[in-house]
């Protein structure tokens, strides 16, 4: 048999399908895929047999060679829409749909795709009626749910059935009405994490957008025992409760003021939550809880503060918790008193501005620094931890430092317990650094600042310790590292910074900010402060601080620090970090990798490590979303890397594409230069690399920036904007906008070759001469755009560098090759003709051959145009 058979086949099963003969076309193309070895031609023979079942009612065998055909071009709309039919046909009702949703999206205006998509879609809904309007249903799946002995699928299926159920609005009121509540706390009971999960995301659906049933659910279930399930050690659970939560304060606050009961209700919801955050694990008769449940608590008070959207609500809040607190507070109890300062403690962590008012009140900050001196360790953990959460504000960090440094030294001296020493060190650590970097500002004596770093270094390479104390070493070195003695020791324990990269991959949005500010500090790329020499003197005149620089903070140390940083592999740490789930990874940490991953790519030499390690593709996602500054800094690392990186192992798969955007939006006016420089380096070696590159640079609007650079004073930017241009010039749609009229693009080109600089005129040269072979109609216009061109021109083809000397030789020969008679001839008239003998009657010479062969090229050019005679050896 020949190897063109499977294509002969294929066009022999055409032919018997449009005859009518079914069975010959599926024999024919069924041969044919045993021998076919290309696979696009696969994927058509696919399509056509799947057509074929169709044909003859065999529905599944239809949607499995549509569906082969699918895997081939995930856009075969003809597949696509052949297993639509078939799952149809199949009763796979939403599966169709979704076959014919990205139909309709890759033809918006197909008629016969809309249509079916509207039909399915209306016969899901009608489907979803009868099937659900039935409380025999909701019965079936509880006692499904509920059968131990049933298989473990069916009970999947029965609980995922409910959770739909439960998110419209009818299927909930059935459950509600079917004693579905109790049956739900039933299933919370079993203590099977899958079952816990389903009966919370079905009571979320429940609650959601229907206050009175809200209501009802929580008088029935009880904020007891949310708590009780949010402390349960799963995430998932714990995230599925916190949903829940936000589900019936949503359905509590909405918009629907008839009910009553809504104040009640969120402040009951509130307590509750209060409470939760109040629990200290090591007292008797607490909450069950696991080590994330305060945080989480925290988090949702966060949330709730945050989606209230009037003063009168949030003033509300705040008294709700003031209430609260001031109603545990008992000088003669002390575990009361305790549960209300930790109350503090996660306000601070959550809506800070609430906690921050509350310690601001007579007799807390009091309250709090009696407790330190208490002999009970526990007095003393919790109120350590909220001193230090309450001492973010510099302005009452003042009060603490004051009354609050003694003590913690007191607490860190005597106390035998690691837990409680290690918080009151992050207490000093926070109250010493106050100062920021500034070297003269130091609360400790000299020294000692080292002396807690390296402890912290020490128990952040411990593994015994527990996570949630190793998490407060790492705070406590992200304020330490503000001074450079502390920053330069760091980074040269290599253990400790690997430590720190493992915790770095934990879940915990605090470990991440705060590893993320160590990084920062080490390789200071905060923002600094200008100091302007005459202000310093006239500072000191008037007794004014000074912030004075530590010798350790100057460029050479910095560098030093970065080196070991990449030696011990932060990349790889801040890769993972960029991965984190955004409800962790807040912008503001975005934005300090994004300074982090700037430091590190300052120097060219160390870009090749960064790629290496995953930099490239972690970067992107930091260009893209986050503060403006943090967008800034990360597509600034970005140029850099993308100018000196083959972009495929870089930016590998579609990433390549996805660089660009970053790129372009720094060539804006409001940039700054080295930005704007760096930004054209980079996109000229991505336009270097590929044709799509190309295209996707020009679909980014960037040519209108790239041509305003080209009339740049500054010579770095202009040369860089020509260089990127001349990459360019290939492209289509850039030779299009320089055929247009009314402007000086041309122009500008032409006098850029004409400047006394010469990787400039290489650029402007070489744009010239590839656009000129391209479009024959340039080179008529070329010497229409200033009189100037042909002197220019001249003085290209006697320049005493042979690369810029064989561009302007590239362009005359264009020139005299592009059917303008009248232009050749005015060429050959002029002193050009000496000049191309001079050249072209040269002897070889390997160093200059190039520039000989252009000159021959043009001498014979001319010859064929009959423009000179054909060189005659004297006789």
């Amino acid at each position: 048999m020949t190897m063109g058979d499977p294509i002969q086949l294929k066009d022999e099963g055409n032919k018997h399908f449009q005859a009518g003969d079914i069975d010959k076309a599926i024999e024919c193309y069924t041969k044919a895929i045993k021998e076919c070895k290309d696979k696009n031609t696969l994927a058509v023979i696919h399509r056509n047999r799947s057509a074929c079942y169709l044909k003859k009612e065999n529905y599944a065998s239809a949607a499995s060679d549509a569906s082969k055909a699918i895997d081939i071009d995930a856009a075969d709309i003809k597949a696509l829409y052949r297993r639509c039919q078939a799952l149809e046909k199949l009763g796979k009702l939403d599966m169709a749909f979704k076959d014919v949703q990205r139909c309709a999206t890759l033809e918006p205006k197909n008629k016969t795709f809309l249509e079916t998509l509207r039909r399915l879609g209306a016969e899901i809904q009608a489907k979803l009626k009868t099937t659900f309007s039935t409380d025999s249903r909701v019965q079936n799946m509880f006692d499904i749910l509920l059968n131990e002995e049933m298989e473990k699928d069916k009970r999947e299926k029965a609980a995922n059935n409910l959770i739909v159920l439960s998110r419209e609005d009818a299927g909930a009121e059935r459950i509600f009405q079917n004693n579905g509540v109790p049956l739900l706390l039933n299933m919370i009971e079993t203590g099977k994490p899958e079952m816990i999960l389903a009966a919370i995301r079905t009571l979320s659906g429940m609650c959601t957008g229907h206050k009175a049933r809200a209501m009802a659910i929580i008088h029935m279930v009880g904020v007891d025992k949310m708590c009780s399930i949010m402390a349960i050690d799963n995430e998932e659970i714990a995230l599925a409760t916190c949903n829940l939560f936000q589900c019936i304060n949503d359905s509590l606050t909405g918009g629907d003021s008839r009910e009553y009961g809504k104040e009640e209700a969120l402040v009951l919801g509130l307590k509750k939550i209060l409470k939760v955050c109040g629990q200290v694990p090591e007292l008797p008769d607490q909450l069950p809880l696991t080590e994330n449940t305060q945080l989480i608590a925290s988090v949702l008070l966060n949330k709730l503060y945050d989606d209230l959207t009037c003063d009168p609500e949030r003033n509300n809040f705040r008294d709700v918790c003031d209430e609260y607190i001031k109603s545990k507070i008992d000088p003669n109890n002390m575990d009361k008193t305790l549960h209300a300062v930790n109350v503090i403690s996660g306000l601070l962590q959550g809506p800070f501005d609430v906690g921050n008012a509350l310690v601001g009140h007579q007799g807390i900050m009091e309250m709090m620094v009696a407790l330190c001196g208490s002999e009970r360790e526990v007095d003393q953990m919790v109120a350590v931890e909220a001193l230090i959460h309450s001492s973010t504000k510099m302005s009452r960090a003042s009060f603490i430092i004051t009354n609050g440094v003694s003590l913690l030294k007191d607490i860190y001296k005597k106390t035998t317990n690691e837990r409680i020493k290690i918080r009151a060190l992050v207490g000093l650590c926070k109250l010493g650094s106050a100062g920021g970097d500034d070297y003269s500002l130091r609360q400790f004596a000299e020294g000692s600042t080292e002396k807690l770093a390296k402890q912290c270094r020490k128990w952040l390479c411990n593994p015994q310790i527990d996570t949630k104390t190793r998490k407060w070493a790492i705070e406590g070195l992200a304020y330490l590292s503000n001074d450079a003695d502390v920053k330069d020791d760091f980074v040269e324990d290599e253990l400790a910074l690997k430590a720190m990269f493992e915790l770095a991959k934990s879940r915990d949005k605090t470990i991440l900010y705060a590893v993320a500010c160590t990084l920062v500090n080490c390789t200071n790329c905060y923002d600094k402060k200008e100091i302007i020499p005459e202000l310093v003197q006239l500072a000191k005149f008037s007794k004014q601080h000074v912030p004075e620089q530590h010798p350790k903070d100057k460029k050479d140390f910095i560098e030093k620090r970065v080196k070991r940083l990449l030696k011990a592999g932060v990349t790889s740490a801040l890769a993972v970090m960029v991965k984190a789930d955004s409800s962790i990874l807040t912008d503001q940490t975005k934005e300090m990798l994004a300074r982090v991953f700037l430091a590190l790519s300052e120097d060219a030499r160390d870009r090749g490590t960064i790629v290496a390690q995953g930099g490239g593709k972690a970067l992107i996602p930091l260009a893209l979303e986050g503060t403006d500054t943090g967008k800034v800094k990360a597509s600034h690392a970005l140029a850099k890397i993308a100018a000196v990186s083959n972009p495929e192992i870089a930016f590998p798969g579609e990433r390549m594409y996805e660089v660009v955007r970053p790129l372009v939006s720094l060539l804006h006016t409001d940039r700054e230069g080295i930005q704007n420089f760096e930004a054209l380096k980079g996109l000229t070696n991505l336009a270097g690399y590929s044709e799509k590159l190309r295209k996707k640079i020009v679909k980014e609007k960037a040519l209108p920036d790239i041509e305003n650079y080209m009339f740049e004073e500054q010579d770095q930017i202009r040369q860089a904007a020509t260089e990127c241009m001349c990459n360019l010039v290939t492209c289509k749609e850039v030779q299009d906008r320089y055929l247009e009229d009314g402007n000086d693009k041309m122009k500008l080109l032409v006098l850029l070759c004409g400047e006394d600089d010469d990787k400039l005129q290489i650029a402007a040269g070489g744009a010239l001469a590839m656009i000129t072979a391209a479009q024959k109609k340039l080179c008529t216009k070329l010497t229409r755009v200033t009189p100037q061109w042909l002197e220019i021109l001249q003085r290209l083809c006697l320049h005493t560098n042979p690369n810029i000397q064989h561009r302007g030789i590239v362009i005359v020969y264009n020139m005299l090759n592009s059917d303008d008679n009248e232009l050749a001839k005015k060429l050959i008239e002029s002193e050009m003709l000496e000049i191309l003998s001079v050249i072209g009657k040269a002897a070889d010479n390997p160093k200059r051959q190039e520039v000989i062969d252009a000159a021959r090229a043009c001498l014979v050019k001319a010859m064929d145009l009959d423009l000179i005679k054909p060189f005659t050896s004297p006789s």
